[in-house]
């Protein structure tokens, strides 16, 4: 099939945009969304010290190449990798003590979006509308592939070369998620748009609640 922005080989189909992709049209697309957020999000600034969270997936090692990538000529912004294993929480302390100002995270638009629609249902709305800018010592996560599925990421990591695994099976410690999850899912197959209708809610609620803040 053809790439519908060139006459290359198209390598995937995104079913909510409609579109055929080459490989240099899905990097293009998903760099240009993902630095898109990092700016609507300011999860970048000056003297930011931002850590990827490395747990051996691909994905985890796209994430640090394009931040590598992204900052590779600026000398105001340091890009570090931190192995990581268990809960990230676990990691605030050692994280402030290095400097590190952002934790990245390589969490998908599917799990983005699920972990969301459970906050909502346990009426746990913090997630959405209390990430604004940090105004303590205690590093900020961000989670720049969150408006990207997982095939794509996947699709990207292999482009990119940045070897790994394949994501880990996710876990069911939390009941409900696992819930939320599954039924994303199936409904998602039906409505592609659906992930992205939550994430971008959540991302409207925060930035509303971070201007009245401000004002």
């Amino acid at each position: 099939m053809q790439c519908s922005k060139c006459k290359g080989t198209a390598v995937i189909f995104q079913h909510y945009s409609g579109q055929y992709l080459c490989e240099d049209h899905v990097t293009l697309d998903i760099e240009a969304k993902v630095k898109r957020l990092i700016r609507q999000q300011q999860w970048m600034r000056p003297g930011d010290h931002i850590a990827v969270a490395l747990t051996g997936t691909a994905a985890d090692n796209a994430l640090l190449l394009f931040f590598r990538n992204l900052t590779g000529k600026r000398r105001d912004i340091q890009v570090s990798g931190i192995q990581v294993s268990g809960k990230i929480a676990d990691y605030f302390a050692s994280a402030r003590e290095q400097g590190i100002t952002r934790i990245a995270l390589s969490t998908t638009l599917e799990m983005s979006a699920a972990s969301l629609l459970a906050d909502i249902l346990r009426g746990e709305v913090e997630r959405c509308t209390g990430s604004g800018p940090a105004h303590t010592d205690t590093p900020v996560l961000i989670f720049p592939f969150c408006h990207i599925p997982a095939e794509e990421i996947a699709l990207y990591a292999r482009i990119q070369r940045a070897g790994g695994d394949p994501p880990a099976p996710e876990k069911d410690d939390d009941p409900l998620l696992a819930d939320v999850h599954t039924l994303l899912t199936a409904y998602s197959q039906r409505h592609p748009a659906a992930p992205h209708a939550i994430v971008n809610l959540c991302d409207t609620l925060r930035n509303t609640v971070d201007h009245d803040r401000v004002t």
